[in-house]
């Protein structure tokens, strides 16, 4: 079986690589997702047989202000994707996010309808919507994922490190590590399953999330202080976006949800 993954310089897309080593990994000189033709080619010449869609605009602001380049990306590129597997009878694991809801509530579900509040979030749900219709495609919608890039729980673990103060606002979502949510992505890939799955941390506000790490790594908690919102922040952010996981808890019999299981492969050295 041929497989590609898209992304593969990415955190999760390392990640993936890491677990599929044999898997095709075309850097961004041979496929760039912001060129959708360029997708659209090199998809012909590798010919896979199974897609991991690690690659996205993630940056919340950047996709606000650039947004002809999250559409193409997030939106386009993944409908080229969706084509492809029409064409030749291709699976697709394509990775979605917790940002496609508004936020209002928290612990959406796999059958939630989405109302994204920024752009980042509606260009995500456009090439959900391009791939959903495909009945061997897998997709996956998380939150919050960190790893070896720098990312919230990086920033909070090196600031607490040399005795800054951080302020962390009490918005919630569902937090995890890369490598955590690769492990469980490939497994359920491997179960053959279909539709929507949540695959994601616990829900946990992000200033719950900052104490956490100062009481697993042992550092001073009084340096967390309650902020209340986002410096410079360009795009709305949905309050609460944490997700409801408790169909992949069920599928998974390992823990890749909990606080100190993901913060515990946060990569600090």
């Amino acid at each position: 079986m041929k497989i590609l993954i898209t992304g593969a310089n990415g955190q999760l897309g390392q990640e993936v690589s890491r677990l599929i080593p044999d898997a095709s990994r075309p850097g961004r000189n041979e496929m760039d997702m912001a060129d959708p033709g360029a997708v659209g080619r090199t998809l012909d010449e590798i010919q896979p047989d199974l897609i991991f869609n690690c690659a996205a605009m993630t940056d919340v602001d950047g996709c606000e202000k650039d947004r002809n380049s999250a559409y193409m990306i997030n939106s386009v590129s993944p409908s080229v994707i969706a084509q492809y597997c029409i064409k030749t009878g291709a699976r697709v694991v394509h990775f979605s996010t917790d940002y496609v809801f508004d936020g209002t509530r928290g612990m959406y579900t796999e059958e939630d309808a989405p109302d994204p509040v920024n752009y980042y979030g509606l260009s995500k749900i456009l090439g959900d919507f391009a791939v959903i219709p495909l009945s061997n495609s897998l997709i996956i919608r998380t939150s919050g994922v960190f790893g070896e890039k720098m990312n919230f729980p990086l920033f909070v673990y090196t600031s607490l490190r040399d005795g800054k103060e951080i302020n962390a606002i009490e918005s919630s979502y569902s937090p995890v590590n890369a490598a955590n949510l690769a492990r469980a992505s490939v497994e359920v890939e491997r179960k053959g399953l279909s539709g929507i799955l949540n695959i994601a941390g616990d829900r946990i506000s992000r200033y719950e999330m900052a104490l956490g790490i100062a009481r697993f790594f042992g550092m001073d908690e009084s340096l967390v202080r309650k902020g209340n919102k986002i410096p410079g922040g360009i795009a709305r952010r949905p309050f609460d976006s944490s997700l409801d996981i408790s169909r992949a808890t069920k599928l998974l019999d390992w823990d890749f949800h909990s606080l100190e299981s993901n913060i515990s492969r946060l990569d600090v050295h």
